[in-house]
């Protein structure tokens, strides 16, 4: 007997799980220059996607992972409660999605901002979107992802 189990997707979830990737998009979107305040096409820009400021210090060790030549954004759908810290990264209030929809970022399973990342290369193409509640576990991804981005 084989019993497979498979976990509904939850409300952070992609509501369509074959549109989960596992290599860089060779086709994404074209950004334009400016979106929301954030300019692309001078360099790799990593875009984090949260409903919140995370741990400062999660995050300070996932931006030590990421290199030099990358540009990365925290985005947020509304200012934050607490103050973060403009050294460590540069926080977006974008409350009507607007990076969001440019980089094709899906919309979770609970219809509220998505949490996760999107990599933009330095020709403004994306290369990567996801849905991806722990992010901050997951800077392997990104930095693999970096490796092939221009």
């Amino acid at each position: 007997m084989v019993v497979v189990l498979v976990r509904p997707p939850g409300p952070l979830d992609q509501p369509d799980p074959a549109r989960q990737r596992d290599g860089l998009l060779l086709d994404g979107p074209l950004v334009p220059s400016t979106v929301a305040g954030v300019e692309f096409g001078r360099s790799p820009v990593v875009l984090l996607f949260d409903r919140e400021p995370p741990d400062r210090q999660e995050l300070a060790s996932w931006l030590g992972e990421v290199p030099r030549r990358v540009e990365v954004r925290l985005i947020l759908p509304e200012p934050p409660a607490a103050l973060v810290d403009p050294g460590l990264v540069e926080v977006v209030v974008d409350p009507d999605g607007r990076l969001a929809d440019a980089v094709a970022l899906p919309t979770p399973v609970d219809g509220g901002p998505g949490i996760g990342y999107a990599v933009v290369d330095s020709r403004r193409q994306v290369r990567y979107s996801t849905l991806d509640p722990a992010y901050l576990v997951n800077a392997f991804e990104v930095t693999t992802i970096l490796k092939w981005v221009p």
